[in-house]
């Protein structure tokens, strides 16, 4: 019988079906599968695609988070993107998971020896050793910990039984090398052990670093820039290496070549975010950030699929302020690459500045919870956290980002910024006792002990600290401000116009220096010169909204209103979210006579910026001024929904509420949380007071008041309520006084004609 085309005989099938079957089970089988994904990554890493490979290595590990292998692939991966706080987290997993991986215990060792956890390096070295005894490179490491520790003849020891073991490792004769490099009269010893490195190994990148450092001190700079030039040949991703090479042709002179130098590693390692950072980091110690703009914007052409580039442009675009610019470039890497740290941190600084800390913090906080160990999220969650007012949870961060990366300057300038706000200079002298043990060289650290010492009546000791600020860092504004404002309080006029002056030159944007040189100008009535002189920084940083802030307030002080307006629109225009400049705007306008147009401004800012409770406060206000109450009082409780202590608006929510006949109890309990956050306030007294009075309790209201009269007499609702409440106790001469007083202050007006009633009243 024939067999028709096609059919496939019972036997054969039952062949396919069982080979199907158990292809289906090795699919589902998770060994496999998570061996499957290790090969693919190892395939990526060899191919230098880290960040597929980190992909892959991470399914590995969701399928058998106790797969020792993916977890040291994973962190050897991290390592070479520069993602030390992952590699280092991966690290830790590895070893924990096999005790017995010794390169993973160098490798944990020597990022920790890197970040100065010197105790923590010891322990991976000494335990490789009891494993190994005749482990060299733990000796060597060791011996890296005793060089640390300046104690150098147990170094020497160590890196002499290494090379008892190996004597012709190349690595271990440039560790002599460094070594004898410590003593100025081992100068010729230590050279001569480089030259044996790379006669062992010329291709050895480290020697031929460490010998061009030599010739630098020898005064060699052509030498030394050949033997650098070597080691970026033989090393070309090192991005110590690039940098060495680049300081040495800045100072032969060859700027070209130094920019030629860090582009090309820009280029090597855009997929790094060090590496993309490297050419901007040069721009902007050089102040060239237009220059910057426009060659990562080509860059960025040329390497469309590198991330960590597009964040470095759109970090540029931040610093020349054009916002909208970089919140195009992170709303888009938003939705290819949400998961990654980096661009969660430059999504979260674009809402800092757009006044959108609670979303900032939000979104900051799931990242936290992702990537634990991600130093940089820390240190903007803490960041978000100081916006959203919340000085506890930011000094967390900042401690949480110190204890992952002691030592970090980042995470010390947040504490001392949290200290700073708490008014805490306990604090913030101890984050600078902290900083200078490990970081004597500090400027900033100094700079911290100073304003320390100013608030602790340490005068003599503050300017001693702030002069070696500025002598450890000849560019540091902030000490220059700070001596040039203590000088200027001491009286020492000159000296302090002199400091600010030089912060101004050193950086034409330093608006701080220039509000202390304006702010004595107007105590001293020089308006003109106050003009003349924010006029002229203008000319010199004219896309700074904050000069235009000042000038708009100097200009409401010579009673210009119109230019008032234009400088504060003019800001406005630079920068929608200066809160400062609607601010000014605001005042200018109702000193026009024109609260309609302020208004309107207020609607759009507190539109952009929805959970700013400020905005809804000034917002109420405004609407209060054009008799609108319901709206006035709807917006002071989206205001207290934002910020429930916001004082100015529980204190104008509260006075319209017994205004309007409202429930005084509720009025009272808004009052009272107004005058706790204003207690020198006397507009937050007088509410308070009034609402004792219409509780009945004229005593309490009484005494709030005696106060409040002295700090503003010409307040026409502070006498008129004074006058009330002193009718209320009898005291008809003393009532008839306020009363009187109020209806002078304000005859034409709701206060005035209730005062004349109460007087004819009282008779």
């Amino acid at each position: 019988m024939l067999k028709k085309q096609g059919t496939v005989q019972p036997a054969a099938f039952m062949v396919i079906l069982i080979s199907a079957t158990l292809l289906q089970g090795c699919t589902r089988d998770p060994n496999v599968r998570k061996a499957r994904y290790l090969k693919s990554g190892e395939h990526y890493a060899a191919e230098g695609k880290q960040q597929e490979a980190i992909i892959q290595f991470s399914n590995a590990i969701k399928i058998d988070p106790n797969f020792a292998a993916a977890h040291y692939d994973l962190a050897k991966a991290y390592l070479h993107l520069g993602a030390f706080a992952g590699a280092f987290s991966e690290l830790q997993r590895t070893v924990a998971l096999d005790p017995h991986n010794i390169q993973a215990r160098m490798d944990m060792g020597d990022l920790l020896l890197a970040a100065r956890q010197y105790a923590a390096a010891k322990d991976q070295a000494t335990a490789i050793l009891a494993l190994q005894p005749k482990n060299a490179n733990a000796m060597v490491l060791l011996s890296n910990i005793d060089v640390a520790h300046g104690n150098l003849t147990d170094a020497l020891q160590q890196v002499n039984h290494a090379l008892a073991l190996d004597p012709n490792n190349s690595n271990f004769h440039a560790a002599l090398g460094l070594i004898e490099l410590r003593d100025p009269a081992q100068q010729q010893a230590a050279e001569a052990e480089l030259q044996k490195a790379i006669s062992l190994d010329p291709k050895n990148a480290a020697a031929h670093n460490i010998l061009s450092g030599i010739l630098i001190k020898d005064g060699d700079m052509q030498g030394a820039q050949q033997q650098s030039q070597t080691a970026v040949t033989l090393d070309p991703k090192n991005i110590r290496f690039r940098l060495q090479l680049a300081a040495i042709e800045i100072h032969n002179g060859e700027q070209a070549a130094a920019e030629a130098t860090l582009q090309q590693g820009t280029e090597l390692l855009s997929d790094n975010q060090q590496g993309a950072d490297l050419l901007w980091n040069y721009y902007s110690s050089t102040h060239q950030v237009d220059k910057a703009s426009s060659v990562y914007a080509a860059l960025v052409a040329k390497h469309p699929g590198s991330v960590p580039l597009k964040i470095t442009y759109a970090h540029i675009l931040i610093q020349q302020q054009k916002y909208a610019q970089a919140k195009t470039i992170s709303d888009q890497l938003m939705k290819s690459n949400a998961g990654n740290p980096d661009v969660a941190v430059l999504n979260a600084m674009l809402l800092l500045q757009a006044g959108r800390a609670n979303d900032a913090y939000s979104a900051l906080e799931k990242q936290a919870s992702n990537w634990p160990d991600n130093v940089a999220v820390k240190l903007w969650l803490g960041q978000a956290a100081m916006a959203k007012g919340d000085l506890s949870d930011a000094e967390q961060s900042f401690q949480s980002a110190a204890h992952l990366q002691p030592n970090n300057l980042a995470a010390e300038t947040g504490l001392a910024e949290v200290a700073n706000q708490l008014g805490d200079y306990n604090l913030l002298m101890q984050v600078a006792t902290n900083t200078l043990a490990s970081l004597p060289d500090s400027s900033r650290a100094y700079l911290w002990k100073a304003v320390a010492e100013v608030h602790q009546q340490q005068m003599d000791a503050a300017a001693s600290d702030l002069q070696t600020a500025i002598a450890k860092n000849p560019n540091n504004i902030e000490a220059m401000q700070e001596l040039g404002a203590l000088r200027m309080n001491q009286g020492k006029i000159p000296e302090g116009q002199q400091l600010l002056e030089q912060a101004l030159a050193a950086n034409p944007n330093d608006v701080a220096a220039l509000g202390i040189l304006v702010g004595y100008d107007l105590h001293q009535n020089q308006v003109p010169q106050a003009l003349a002189r924010v006029q002229q920084q203008i000319s010199k940083a004219p896309a700074n909204s904050q000069m235009y802030d000042l000038l708009s307030e100097i200009q409401m002080r010579s009673k210009d209103v119109s230019s008032a307006v234009a400088s504060a629109q003019k800001a406005m225009q630079l920068n929608p979210s200066d809160g400062e400049a609607i601010t000014d705007y605001t005042r200018a306008e109702v000193a026009q006579g024109d609260p309609q147009a302020a208004l309107s401004s207020w609607k759009t800012w507190t539109a952009a910026h929805p959970d700013q409770a400020h905005g809804y406060t000034v917002l109420g206000a405004l609407e209060e001024a054009l008799a609108d109450p319901d709206a006035a009082e709807a917006d002071y409780k989206r205001a207290l929904g934002i910020e429930p202590t916001e004082p100015t608006a529980a204190n104008n929510l509260a006075y319209l509420m017994m205004q309007r006949g409202q429930d005084v109890d509720v009025a009272l309990s808004l009052a009272e949380i107004a005058h706790r956050g204003m207690p020198n306030s006397p507009a937050t007294a007088d509410t308070l007071a009034w609402a004792y009075y219409l509780k009945g309790t004229y005593g309490s209201a009484h005494d709030l008041l005696e106060t409040a009269v002295k700090d503003d007499p010409d307040d026409a609702s502070i006498q008129y309520h004074l006058g009330m409440i002193d009718s209320k106790l009898g005291n008809k001469a003393e009532a008839r006084t306020h009363l009187q007083k109020a209806l002078s202050l304000a005859p034409n007006t709701e206060t005035g004609k209730s005062a004349a009633q109460a007087l004819h009243s009282i008779g």
